[in-house]
């Protein structure tokens, strides 16, 4: 008896090709999507980085971030009204033009530097309660609108003032030392308002104590 081999093995083969087709994958499209996710993964931070300056007191304990490309912290200007009271350090955050000009001296002879975006820290030997302190302190005026405020893993308080500027005030403890904190944004209105508060935002939001 013959055996028709070409009648057997056609059907073997086109079954392996069936299952062959089905089961195929296309494995280079998708190895390619994910290197790329991959590397977009990586490269988000550094581009971000690039576009945040980190503030970091060793001797307060606390860090915090704000828009670099637009702001700067120099620590050699320091506004006339921070030289009085009695704050222990603060922190100017100043915009780029602004602080080209107060370099330049476009402020001297008693001109009233222009609002900014500050961080300060005060003690507080009689260990009051926060609202308490800001009525008694000589750095505030015709404060009102307080409530509660959650800041830095802390409760604090917000609260606006009016002085030669008015201003949105943070005020809360640091836990490690019990010193207050101040985050204020002073403001004159306009577009100026709208680009400081973004930098005010930032420093609220990113706001930490830090253990060294």
């Amino acid at each position: 008896m013959q055996v028709d081999y070409k009648r057997i093995v056609n059907p073997i083969l086109m079954g392996l090709i069936v299952i062959g087709a089905m089961s195929y994958k296309p494995v280079i499209a998708s190895s390619s999507i994910t290197k790329e996710d991959v590397r977009l993964e990586k490269s988000t931070p550094k581009t971000v980085a690039q576009n945040q300056g980190v503030y970091r007191s060793d001797r307060y304990k606390f860090r915090f971030t704000y828009p670099s490309r637009d702001f700067v912290i120099d620590r050699n200007i320091s506004t006339p009204s921070n030289t009085v009271g009695s704050a222990l350090a603060t922190i100017d955050i100043w915009t780029k033009q602004q602080a080209q000009k107060i370099r330049a001296g476009a402020y001297e002879g008693g001109t009233e530097y222009p609002p900014n975006v500050n961080v300060r820290v005060y003690n507080n030997p009689k260990k009051l309660p926060l609202q308490n302190w800001v009525k008694q302190s000589n750095q505030f005026s015709q404060t009102r609108d307080f409530r509660t405020a959650r800041i830095a893993g802390q409760t604090g308080i917000k609260f606006n003032s009016d002085g030669l500027y008015a201003s949105e005030n943070v005020v809360f403890v640091n836990p490690r030392d019990s010193r207050i904190i101040v985050i204020a944004f002073s403001k004159i209105g306009g577009n100026n308002d709208v680009i400081y508060r973004r930098a005010y935002q930032q420093v609220v939001n990113s706001f930490a104590f830090v253990n060294r």
